[in-house]
């Protein structure tokens, strides 16, 4: 089966109305989310750090995060989402080459700060709720073509913000390609298959040990629940932006036994996919 996803993705304050503990995750998108309204971590790469009402989360591809918002009744976790293939932006670079430094800074740099506090009034974020009615009114073609130029005037907007990774060196330093990311790639494109250890430690060329012991290591999880985890993000997408039955969800992402998929989904989100589709990650 081959799975093929949007290159780009646009959800305006997304809501949650229960605790929202996300599971430890990458993804090969780049990933914008701004917080409206409330109050947790981000555990990023082994560091942890506090998320507040109007604050930017910035995620690299194959970036290792988790988010966990304890939600109340007064409190619901309210977020705009922005995540998107970078490949996207190439045509435009000859035409905007600062616009693509910048965001090529932002996309490979170590040093990149993955939160930042942006008043709910700023430019920068009322361009999100006026994109999000403009395309109310578009086709899906224009929509399409419309959301280059959102994320060229987003980026353009947090640069003159002053945003920039922390460097003190005129070369700074890139990202390290580990092995575990490596690893987190091939998951990616073989999610939805019945998982073989051996076909991934030979496609990588390293031993069945080697590569377990390295990808436990770097990320703190083994390479089976990481692609359970992966499997249930996938779910989740599907159960936001799809009608599909939940058995079917589950053959395509991997987990073809409704009860199995439906059990494993549970212990992932803490809920069943009928009530995560209903109360959770609600379009709005």
């Amino acid at each position: 089966m081959s799975i093929v996803s949007d290159p780009f993705q646009f959800d305006y304050r997304r809501t949650s109305t229960l605790n929202f503990k996300e599971v430890f995750h990458a993804h090969p998108e780049m990933e914008f989310t701004y917080v409206h309204t409330g109050r947790g971590n981000l555990i990023i790469e082994g560091r942890t750090y506090s998320i507040e009402p109007n604050t930017l989360m910035i995620f690299q591809p194959f970036q290792l995060h988790r988010v966990q918002i304890h939600v109340t009744s007064d409190s619901p976790f309210i977020r705009t989402v922005i995540q998107f293939d970078p490949a996207l932006l190439k045509p435009y670079w000859a035409t905007f080459p600062v616009i693509e430094r910048f965001f090529l800074d932002l996309q490979q740099q170590t040093n990149v700060i993955p939160v930042h506090s942006i008043r709910e009034s700023e430019p920068i974020i009322t361009h999100l709720g006026t994109f999000n009615e403009a395309r109310s009114k578009m086709n899906a073609h224009e929509i399409k073509e419309e959301f280059h130029f959102f994320l060229l005037g987003f980026l353009r907007q947090l640069k003159s913000l002053g945003y920039k990774p922390e460097d003190n060196s005129s070369l700074p330093a890139r990202r390290h390609h580990h092995r575990a990311e490596e690893v987190m790639q091939w998951i990616e494109e073989h999610y939805h298959e019945p998982f073989r250890l051996e076909q991934l430690a030979e496609e990588l060329h390293l031993s069945h040990y080697h590569i377990a012991h390295l990808f436990k290591q770097a990320t703190g999880t083994t390479i089976v629940a990481y692609t359970q985890a992966t499997r249930i993000r996938h779910a989740c997408v599907y159960l936001i932006t799809t009608s599909l039955s939940i058995p079917e969800i589950g053959v395509r992402v991997g987990i073809p036994n409704p009860s199995y998929f439906c059990r494993v989904f549970r212990h992932t989100m803490g809920s069943t996919p009928h009530q995560y589709r209903l109360h959770i990650h609600k379009r709005t």
